[in-house]
């Protein structure tokens, strides 16, 4: 590999939030005087998840599709900020940016819209193209707020070019276990795993239980299931593990999930196995909860011990 060559692809989504409080939600038809509107930095799960590949180190490939307007600009410059190669950003002529409007009760409760905008612009035409000109990467690591089909494609893509395809199969969407094989390492949290494997969401399941269904029926190498505060959940066909978060002051948990699926790809990359990348993951992720915010709450890797 050049050296400078990306190393890591994240094949995504980018979807700003936008936030306003309430004292409670509408009804149909009715308005109500909302207050504390905000624009944070934020992205998709595909853009926060390159962003915190790029401050932990790895050399990152952003592929995705934005539109022509404000958020996509300033998306972009977030992400190229931090050194993500966007050679194969896409620019919609036809539909915005991906957005979510967040809104929050008086309990802190949200109900929450998302408009998937240029995300759904995405096409196999240009991950072919993207892919096959990121051939040198190592790692390939996608989400489901673009197309399912376009995200699955791109990792059956990946394998074929010998990369570790990583899919964090959020959010959950309506998708068969036998689709998953074009996943090295699956990575649901709980509601996901749920999901996938066709359990009614009100129902306990004991997570390594679901791990090892999840294993037998998508033949993936690895399943890594993320259960919050709770930590994580590890199995391949050697093992079995459990890993919690170090002890610290919880701020805000927005993008945790993001920064774990992203350390653990830089150390996959780093050639860790799968049970110390998840470890390590972690602890990035236990740091990114610290601070408000997610992209300015995502750590670097000189913050991120061992």
């Amino acid at each position: 590999m050049a050296n400078g060559d990306p190393e890591l692809i994240v094949l995504g989504s980018h979807a700003p939030g936008l936030f306003l409080r309430v004292e409670r939600i509408p009804a149909p038809g009715e308005t109500v005087i909302g207050w504390d509107f905000k624009e944070p930095i934020d992205g998709g799960k595909g853009s926060n998840q390159a962003i915190a590949a790029a401050r932990l180190g790895a050399r990152t490939s952003f592929v995705g599709c934005v539109g022509q307007d404000r958020l996509g600009e300033e998306g972009e410059k977030w992400m190229r900020a931090e050194g993500v190669d966007l050679r194969f950003l896409l620019h919609s002529t036809a539909v915005n940016t991906g957005v979510g409007f967040i809104i929050l009760d008086s309990r802190g409760v949200p109900a929450m819209v998302t408009s998937m905008g240029a995300n759904a612009e995405l096409t196999i035409e240009h991950v072919d193209f993207a892919l096959s000109n990121l051939q040198s990467a190592k790692v390939l690591l996608t989400q489901f707020e673009i197309p399912v089909k376009v995200a699955l494609h791109a990792a059956w893509v990946g394998q074929k070019f010998g990369m570790i395809t990583i899919i964090n199969p959020a959010p959950a969407v309506k998708v068969s276990c036998s689709e998953m094989q074009v996943a090295d390492i699956l990575v649901p949290n709980e509601s996901e795993a749920k999901e996938l494997l066709g359990i009614p969401q009100s129902s306990y399941r004991n997570p390594l239980e679901m791990a090892a269904e999840l294993i037998e029926k998508s033949k993936s190498n690895c399943v890594i299931i993320t259960m919050g505060e709770q930590g994580i959940v590890g199995m391949d066909s050697h093992n079995t593990w459990r890993a919690g978060p170090p002890p610290t002051e919880v701020v805000d948990t927005s993008g945790a999930g993001d920064v774990f699926c992203a350390a653990l790809a830089v150390r996959i990359l780093r050639g860790d196995t799968y049970k110390d990348a998840s470890e390590w993951a972690c602890k990035a992720a236990a740091l990114s909860v610290t601070k408000p915010g997610t992209i300015p709450a995502f750590p670097y890797i000189q913050e991120v011990i061992g």
